[in-house]
C-alpha cells in the first residue's frame, strides 16, 4: 500500500472517506452544499446519527469520487489513537467491500488535535497496513481477485509537522513485521516445523550485520540439560531448537525477549478435543512474535541489545511421548512431575528462561506465550493477560499496550499463589496441586514460570486469546494478530 499526504482531498482516488464528531457544526458545507443538506436530512431523520464506527453512503454526481462515506466518529473528547486505527480500518474494509483499490481520507486530518504529529502517523499506517492483510496464499486466484488490497491511499495533512512522515514510517515498519508475523502463524503446521523457523530466522539475521543467530539442535539441548524442552519434543518426528538472535546496537546489558514455539499442540496424552485441537498450529505465535520484533527493531535501528529465545518443538502422540507422571529435569536442575502433557508451554519456557538468565544476564526478561486457554476465558480477546511484579516494567508494559493499541492487563500475583506449583515427589508440578487444579489457571502458570527466573525483572504476557481472534476486529480479520509485536516495539521506542 502507497500512503501519501496532501494539503488538499486528492480527488484521483476512488472512494472519498470523510469524518463527522456527534458534537461537530461541521457538515461539509464548505465542500459542497448539496452533500451538507444531505446529512443535515440524513440527521434529523435519524439515519445517521454520528455515533462512533456508524457509516452513510452517498454519491454527489459532481465529484469524481464513485462512492463517498461519512464516518461516524462519536464523541470528539472521546476519540484516541486506537479510535483512529480502527476508522481507518473500517475506511480499509469499505473500500475493499466496493470493489475499489484506492481512496481519499480527511480522517487523519480531523484527529490532529490528538497532540504527537509522530504518534499520529504511526496509528494511521498501522491502522491502514493492518487492515489491508489478507493471508490469501492457499486461494484460487478466483477467490484471490476478490480480495485484493488496497493500493493507494491519499491522507489530507495540512500541518506542516516534520515529524508526520517519519511517523508513518515507523507505523509501516511496526505494521508490516505485524504481518509477517500473522503470515507465519497462520501457515499450517504441517510446514511450519522446527526447521522452517531456524531458516526464517536465519534470513532475519542474514539481512544485518547487527544480528547473530546461534541454535542449538537436539544434542547440544541433550548436552544442556534441558529435559523439560526435551520432554515435550519425545513424540515427534521433528526435531526440538532453541533459537537465539542477539541484536546489538548499543552498550550494557540486553532486554531478553523470550517467545514460546510449540508448532503444533496435540495436548500429547492428555489429547485436546474437537473445537480446541484444530487451532493448535498458532501455538508458536509467542515465538513468531519474538521473531516479529527483533526484525522490527533492526528496520528502526533501535539503539539498544535486545536477545531473542525461542524454544521450538512439537508436543504429539506416539509410542515415545511423555507420559502423565512422568518426572523431568530441567535446564537450572529442578525436577518437574508432568500431571498434564497438554501444560507444555510451561516446561519448554522453563528451560529457555533458566538458560537465557544464566547465559547472558539481560536487564529484563520478557516472554510471550499462548499459554492458557483461562486467560481467554479471562480477557478474551482484546487484551494479554500480564503478569509483572516489578511496577515500573508493569507501568511500562501497559502504557506501550495502551498507545499501540495491543493491549496488555495485568493479573494479579499474590503471595497465595505462590505455592500452588510445588510438588509432592518432585519440586515441582506442572499443573496446580491446590483446590480443583484450575482455579486461576493463567497465574498459577505464571508462577511455575517464575520458578525459573531467579534474579532478573521479568514479565510474562499470555497472548492466547489477543494473537489469534475467532471474531472480526475493526482492523483485523479473523486468524492471526500478530500480538506482541506492536506492545514490544512501542515498550522498546519508548524506554
Amino acid at each position: 500500500m502507497k500512503i501519501i499526504t496532501s494539503s488538499e482531498l486528492d480527488k484521483k482516488q476512488e472512494i472519498l472517506c470523510l469524518g463527522l464528531f456527534e458534537d461537530s457544526k461541521e457538515n461539509y458545507h464548505s465542500f459542497d452544499s448539496k452533500l451538507a443538506e444531505e446529512l443535515q436530512e440524513a440527521t434529523k431523520k435519524k439515519i445517521f446519527s454520528k455515533k462512533f464506527g456508524e457509516q452513510y453512503s452517498t454519491k454527489l454526481f459532481n465529484w469524481p469520487f464513485r462512492n463517498i462515506i461519512i464516518f461516524g466518529l462519536g464523541k470528539k473528547e472521546q476519540f484516541n489513537l486506537e479510535k483512529l486505527r480502527q476508522i481507518l480500518g473500517k475506511a480499509v474494509s469499505c473500500t475493499k467491500a466496493a470493489g475499489c483499490t484506492s481512496f481519499s481520507t480527511n480522517l487523519v486530518e480531523l484527529a490532529h488535535f490528538l497532540g504527537k504529529e509522530e504518534h499520529l502517523g504511526r496509528a494511521a499506517a498501522e491502522g491502514l497496513l493492518l487492515a489491508n492483510y489478507d493471508f490469501t496464499k492457499y486461494l484460487s486466484a478466483e477467490k484471490k481477485e476478490k480480495k485484493k488490497p488496497i493500493d493507494n491511499v491519499s491522507l489530507q495533512w495540512t500541518a506542516t509537522a516534520a515529524s508526520f512522515a517519519p511517523g508513518l514510517k515507523t507505523g509501516r515498519v511496526i505494521a508490516e513485521c505485524t504481518n509477517f508475523v500473522r503470515d507465519l502463524v497462520n501457515e499450517p503446521a504441517s510446514l511450519v516445523n522446527s526447521v522452517y523457523l531456524e531458516k526464517v530466522a536465519k534470513t532475519i539475521a542474514g539481512s544485518s550485520t547487527k544480528i547473530k543467530l546461534k541454535v542449538l539442535n537436539k544434542a547440544e539441548l541433550q548436552q544442556e540439560k534441558m529435559g523439560a524442552l526435551l520432554g515435550v519434543n519425545a513424540g515427534s518426528a521433528n526435531a526440538p531448537k532453541l533459537l537465539i538472535l542477539e541484536y546489538k546496537n548499543a552498550s550494557g546489558k540486553p532486554i531478553a525477549l523470550v517467545g514460546k514455539g510449540i508448532t503444533f499442540d496435540s495436548g500429547g496424552y492428555n489429547l485436546k478435543p474437537t473445537k480446541y485441537i484444530e487451532d493448535m498450529k498458532t501455538d508458536m505465535a509467542g515465538g513468531a512474535a519474538v521473531l516479529g520484533a527483533i526484525k522490527a527493531a533492526e528496520e528502526l535501528g533501535l539503539k539498544k541489545n535486545i536477545l531473542g529465545v525461542i524454544p521450538i518443538c512439537e508436543n504429539m502422540v506416539s509410542s515415545t511421548s511423555q507420559l502423565p507422571g512422568d518426572i523431568v529435569t530441567a535446564y537450572n536442575g529442578k525436577t518437574i512431575e508432568i500431571g498434564n502433557t497438554d501444560a507444555e508451554g510451561r516446561l519448554i519456557l522453563a528451560d529457555a528462561l533458566a538458560y537465557t538468565e544464566a547465559k547472558y544476564n539481560p536487564e529484563i526478561i520478557i516472554d510471550l506465550a499462548t499459554l492458557t486457554g483461562a486467560c481467554v476465558v479471562a480477557l478474551g480477546y482484546y487484551a494479554a493477560g500480564m503478569i509483572c511484579k516489578d511496577e515500573q516494567l508493569s507501568a511500562a508494559l501497559q502504557a506501550a499496550g495502551m498507545a499501540s493499541g495491543d493491549r496488555v492487563w495485568p493479573l494479579p500475583f499474590f503471595d497465595e499463589y505462590q505455592d500452588w506449583m510445588e510438588g509432592t515427589i518432585s519440586d515441582l508440578n506442572n499443573i496446580s496441586v491446590k483446590g480443583k487444579g484450575y482455579e486461576a489457571g493463567s497465574i498459577t502458570a505464571a508462577v511455575f514460570l517464575n520458578k525459573f527466573v531467579e534474579k532478573t525483572t521479568w514479565a510474562h504476557l499470555d497472548i492466547a486469546g489477543s494473537s489469534y481472534w475467532a471474531v472480526e476486529g475493526a482492523y483485523y480479520q479473523k486468524g492471526a494478530t500478530g500480538s506482541g509485536v506492536r506492545v514490544l516495539s512501542y515498550y522498546l521506542l519508548e524506554n
